[in-house]
């Protein structure tokens, strides 16, 4: 929204950086991270920048998203059990892949950026989120690593072809230096089947991913048990034990108003018994101080239950939840929610995407302009040039 530009470089710094600050986080439950930011970041800076069409863009981010996700998956939840923060850890591979289509690399220097990517990738670890508050730097300069990665390919600078599995001049690469556990399966395997992107989830809470599956659990005990704000006499979040740990207090506990409300459970259960859902909007001050909202916030605990992780072989879900609502007349409600309305599991329809865009993009480039963008991009495949988008999105 704001009419200047920068080199697509430092664009896609400050765009990766703003988009993954956002809880309206796309999530890709299997690796654990949002490919969004550092894919769609370097997509609309090094596509503004070389005036690419709409169908080399498209598959810009169709290929950003694989090397992405693919990378994450095979890699978690060891790699976020050993303190690496997911997103940013592997922001170079999508970089470097959108870069590198979108520059027209060949097979070679593809393969050589992403050895450059997996040379840069790794530098983001989870105790970065300890900061008060927090915000997402890491992205950027790991989103601008992604792009030297295929910028370097291209000039010629080869990089190790060793570099994942090791065995060149180490015997570690980057597998074992940033897992425990790893299954190249999910690197190699399945080329041409589903796609990264399409296994990737749209959020509708302005919330961490961690809380939309807490959310739609309670949504569903408020309209199969008819729940109320007189008839909720406690609720204990269940979490796994993976994201317990990772989120750590910041579940629990919020003292720093809106910019760290996003993790906080028993704000955003407060808002779905009251509101039914929780938006960017609802996280201030006021909201904070309405005792109604307060009260609330006092019945809900936050607990890690460990039977959650067992399941993830099967459900590839590390934000799988349980909610448990007691009532005032001594009822124990519970609902398990392996993924959220939104997740390819449960997939959201175009209308809902198209609704939940205009309401916030509206807010920041107006009502005209959003619609436009959603014009734009449902003839995306058709468009000789995607800079018109950039310049409308930045205009606003």
């Amino acid at each position: 929204g704001k009419p200047f530009g920068l080199p697509s470089r430092y664009a896609a710094f400050a765009n990766s950086i703003m988009m993954i600050s956002s809880a309206y986080q796309e999530t890709h439950r299997a690796s654990v991270g949002h490919p969004h930011s550092p894919v769609l970041s370097t997509a609309l800076a090094i596509g503004e920048e070389r005036g690419s069409n709409g169908r080399d863009f498209i598959a810009a981010v169709v290929g950003g998203y694989e090397a992405f996700v693919r990378m994450a998956a095979s890699m978690n939840p060891s790699a976020l059990h050993r303190g690496i923060q997911t997103t940013g850890a592997f922001a170079p591979f999508g970089a470097a892949a959108v870069t590198a289509r979108l520059m027209g690399l060949d097979r070679d220097q593809t393969r050589h950026a992403l050895n450059h990517a997996a040379n840069f990738g790794g530098a983001a670890l989870v105790e970065a989120h300890g900061a008060t508050p927090y915000y997402a730097v890491h992205l950027g300069p790991n989103t601008m690593k992604g792009i030297y990665a295929a910028e370097l390919a291209a000039a010629g600078v080869p990089g190790s072809d060793t570099i994942l599995e090791g065995g060149g001049t180490s015997a570690k690469g980057f597998l074992d230096a940033y897992a425990d556990e790893y299954d190249t399966g999910l690197i190699e395997n399945g080329m041409g089947g589903l796609l990264g992107i399409q296994d990737t989830g749209f959020s509708f809470h302005s919330v961490a991913s961690y809380s939309r599956t807490t959310i739609d659990a309670l949504l569903w005990l408020i309209k199969e048990h008819e729940l109320t704000i007189d008839t909720v006499a406690a609720i204990e979040v269940k979490l796994t034990e993976a994201l317990f740990n990772f989120v750590n207090d910041r579940a629990q506990f919020s003292s720093d108003g809106d910019r760290q409300a996003h993790y906080f459970i028993p704000l955003h259960m407060a808002l779905t018994m009251v509101h039914g859902w929780v938006d960017s909007a609802m996280l201030n001050d006021e909201t904070f101080a309405d005792p109604v909202i307060q009260d609330l916030i006092e019945k809900v605990t936050v607990s890690c239950d460990p039977s959650l992780d067992a399941d993830f072989a099967k459900s590839k879900s590390i934000t799988a939840a349980i909610v448990e609502v007691m009532t005032s007349d001594g009822r124990k409600l519970t609902r398990r929610q392996d993924v959220w309305h939104g997740d390819p599991a449960d997939p959201p329809t175009w209308q809902e995407i198209e609704q939940k865009f205009r309401r916030i993009a509206g807010r920041v480039i107006g009502d005209s302009a959003a619609e436009q963008a959603v014009a734009m991009v449902l003839d995306l495949d058709k468009a000789d040039d995607v800079r018109p988008l950039g310049r409308l999105i930045r205009k606003g």
